[in-house]
């Protein structure tokens, strides 16, 4: 059933599926982690210090919910900073093998961190609305583009959702696929995808924990948001999105999506 209903499913399956046979032996595979993209021309606005919120872990595990409806209100940089750290923050740096391996908070296939964040601005405490980059270390955002983008743009990136329109940010995920699949070829593919979930289940906890709703996306249009941002498609492409504003109401009613005519 799997191979005749969902045939590009399955040939993706199937041909990234290991065995003695064609497994990849680790003799002169380069496995030597790649610096983090940066922006260097870019103006960069520094984030302050990690306070991750006392709070216990039933409430952080049961106060996560998809939230669609957001209150017009800024979220603080300082529970951006929280969110973007629990996704992919800098916890520590190691020297291995002659070089320098920065650890995050999420695992990674091989520790390559193929992953790049951007965020849609609209709404954020200190931030001129726009595109902006995350870097790790020092822990900063600069500032690709600023611009006021489109509700009725954001809405048609993501398919016409409207409640991703009306967030204060838009985080969103790319992959440098060449970190992660120089060493693991096309079996590597599976691992990014695997990276991008850690990192945003991270970002739903902690957004969790600083009271505010999130909402992951998957859908969206995937050139022409890489084109928004200004992506090489060969070499980068986007993964993965998340809503993140200031819930309009309880978890019961801010879950609900608005209705179409309202």
């Amino acid at each position: 059933m799997f191979r005749s209903k969902f045939p590009s499913a399955w040939t993706f399956h199937r041909n990234t599926c290991r065995n003695e046979l064609n497994t990849l032996s680790p003799v002169n595979v380069d496995s030597r982690p790649e610096s983090y993209k940066e922006y260097l021309g870019a103006s960069s606005v520094p984030l302050p210090d990690v306070k991750i919120p006392a709070t216990n872990w039933q409430d952080v595990l049961l106060g996560r919910y998809s939230c669609r409806r957001f209150r017009d209100l800024p979220v603080s940089r300082q529970d951006l900073a929280n969110v973007l750290f629990a996704g992919y923050g800098l916890t520590e740096i190691n020297s291995t093998g002659g070089f320098e391996v920065m650890s995050r908070t999420i695992p990674s296939g091989g520790g390559l961190y193929p992953l790049e964040f951007y965020l849609l601005v609209k709404n954020v405490e200190g931030l001129a609305p726009g595109i902006y980059h995350y870097v790790i270390m020092p822990a900063l955002l600069e500032q690709v583009r600023e611009i006021e983008l489109p509700r009725t743009l954001v809405q048609e990136l993501f398919m016409q959702q409207p409640y991703v329109a009306d967030a204060s940010v838009v985080i969103i995920a790319s992959s440098v696929i060449g970190r992660t699949m120089k060493k693991y070829e096309d079996r590597g593919y599976r691992y990014i995808l695997f990276e991008a979930g850690h990192a945003f289940q991270n970002m739903n906890l902690m957004a969790s924990a600083c009271k505010l709703g999130s909402f992951n996306i998957g859908g969206f249009f995937d050139l022409d948001l890489a084109r928004v941002l200004n992506l090489e498609m060969e070499e980068e492409i986007p993964l993965y999105a998340m809503a993140l504003g200031i819930p309009d109401g309880p978890p019961d009613l801010a879950r609900i999506p608005p209705s179409v005519d309202g």
